[in-house]
């Protein structure tokens, strides 16, 4: 757990731990991971995809947009959901203890649905979960944040935590890190730092233009 004695992590008073909306995400993803583990009889493959993974012709074709905000709450494997969480904890429970709970969980799913919308574009065949691109919106956010404000190096000591941690996806079998989703979650973060909530919605809204406008062919997998 991180504090800062800034704009963004000011407080360096020592704070109890409280159940907030970082942990209750959390809590739901461990949760929803636990029952695809038990689920015998199909696929891991296909669980997912019927849970509502990112797949560009499910949505162009069959309008399935909550595959733009499901995988947020869905993991690879245990190890992915494991490196996701710590990141989570790390990044977003000090933030929403400054923030808001309000602003936080806007950040957090705009981020997340971007990251989709960016992985939806860039791997339009392939399905995808995580909540990677909502993690790195506020990884975007904080760094756009130390570089404006022009921190000591020691405060970007979390950030180098939090892309270590990331990098062990890297030896999770059978994951295949989404980095445009890493990309696309980051790029919403930086846009909030500078309070620019319309700009995102309008880029939100113009990437799901763009989905339904690639040229993919209809497929399903299971």
């Amino acid at each position: 757990m991180l504090y800062y004695d800034d704009d963004y992590f000011n407080n360096r008073q020592k704070k109890e731990f409280r159940i907030n909306a970082t942990i209750i995400i959390s809590m739901i993803q461990i949760t929803i991971q636990a029952v695809i583990m038990v689920i015998k009889g199909i696929s891991h493959f296909c669980i997912l995809y019927y849970a509502g993974s990112k797949h560009t012709p499910a949505i162009k074709y069959h309008y399935h947009l909550h595959r733009l905000f499901n995988p947020i709450f869905l993991h690879g494997g245990n190890g992915h959901l494991l490196t996701n969480l710590l990141s989570q904890l790390l990044l977003c429970y000090s933030y929403e203890n400054k923030n808001g709970t309000l602003d936080f969980l806007q950040l957090y799913f705009l981020a997340g649905i971007g990251g989709n919308i960016a992985s939806a574009l860039y791997f339009p065949k392939a399905t995808g979960v995580g909540a990677s691109g909502a993690i790195f919106g506020f990884f975007g956010y904080q760094l756009a944040y130390l570089i404006k404000t022009k921190q000591p190096q020691e405060k970007y000591y979390g950030i180098l935590i939090v892309l270590c941690i990331q990098v062990l996806l890297i030896f999770e079998p059978h994951t295949h890190v989404d980095y445009s989703a890493h990309f696309g979650g980051f790029f919403v973060g930086i846009i909030w730092y500078q309070k620019q909530k319309a700009l995102i919605g309008i880029l939100l809204f113009l990437g799901c233009v763009f989905i339904f406008l690639i040229d993919v062919p209809d497929q399903k997998y299971c």
